[in-house]
């Protein structure tokens, strides 16, 4: 009777494993994984414990945050171990139009300098994961006149800067529109679209795909996916949560949290269809947050 009761309480624990181990192995869910833009770098001054915390309820994976020159290295330090404890890394954000240029590439350069000097200084739990461009060219009065000489100098200063990027350890991003793939590599003899050569050249693209519906958005960053399927890179697909002053139909601002929860998990559903979907982007932290609050209006409370 006594073997028979362990027999009996082993047969229940391998039963046990058999009903569990999937579970054990599962990865977080494409709804867990977000990452976000946090452009107010004084926050993690005061902030950083709450940042943290709510993204990682939010089931923020990345930060993309913007350098400050007020913040203090040890500042940074501070937040990003904290982040790093919850599993969340932080890429240094950076870029204005004018990066674009190669007469101001050494501004840009003086950037990627400053993370990797930062990283070589600080220990493994305080360095920056990565680096983000947004670099935004089409906002330059060039774009309309020169667009091919911009968009050389542009291929040029980001074929450097990841490079150096990625021998320094840093995982190489941008920020771009989800139109790029509609602008031609101008040294591609008019066959390949920008966005496939900087899928090509960086370890992943976060593309501003800001529309307020999810078919919308799938549409919209349809082909960088199915390309970075093909060459094994990733992307964010980004959405906007702030005030948009570019019309209806672009931010999630007035929406309710239902709508915006609805409309996000049907992305998500979309965009699982790619090896390349690392997730959502949320722009930003700081609009993102503020919906939040106890202040929240009535419009986005259902």
């Amino acid at each position: 009777m006594k073997n028979k009761g362990y027999i009996f309480a082993l047969l229940v624990i391998i039963m046990a494993l058999v009903v569990l181990i999937p579970y054990l192995n599962k990865q977080p869910s494409a709804p867990e994984t977000k990452s976000t833009w946090l452009w107010d770098t004084d926050l993690i001054i005061d902030q950083a414990d709450d940042i943290v915390r709510f993204s990682k309820e939010q089931g923020v994976k990345i930060v993309f945050l913007q350098i400050g020159e007020k913040v203090a290295a040890d500042q940074y330090r501070s937040f990003i171990s904290k982040a790093k404890k919850e599993k969340i890394e932080v890429h240094a954000l950076n870029g204005r139009p004018g990066w674009a240029l190669y007469d101001n590439k050494e501004e840009a350069d003086e950037f990627l300098n400053w993370v990797k000097d930062y990283n070589a200084s600080s220990k493994p739990e305080e360095q920056f994961a990565g680096v983000q461009f947004d670099v935004e060219p089409y906002l330059l009065k060039q774009w309309k006149s020169s667009q091919k000489v911009v968009l050389q100098e542009w291929m040029r200063n980001m074929r450097s800067w990841s490079e150096s990027g990625k021998e320094a350890g840093l995982s190489v991003g941008a920020a771009v529109p989800f139109w790029l793939n509609g602008v031609n590599n101008p040294n591609g003899n008019g066959k390949q679209p920008m966005s496939d050569w900087m899928i090509d050249r960086l370890d992943y693209l976060a593309i501003m795909a800001y529309r307020d519906k999810a078919d919308q958005i799938y549409e919209i960053s349809e082909h960088m996916l199915s390309e970075a399927d093909s060459q094994g890179k990733k992307i964010w697909v980004g959405v906007e949560v702030a005030p948009s002053q570019e019309g209806e139909g672009v931010s999630f601002y007035a929406q309710s949290d239902s709508k915006l929860d609805a409309e996000l998990n049907k992305l998500v559903s979309m965009g699982d269809n790619h090896v390349s979907f690392a997730g959502i982007a949320v722009h930003s932290y700081e609009a993102w947050r503020t919906r939040f609050d106890e202040t929240k209006t009535a419009l986005r409370n259902d």
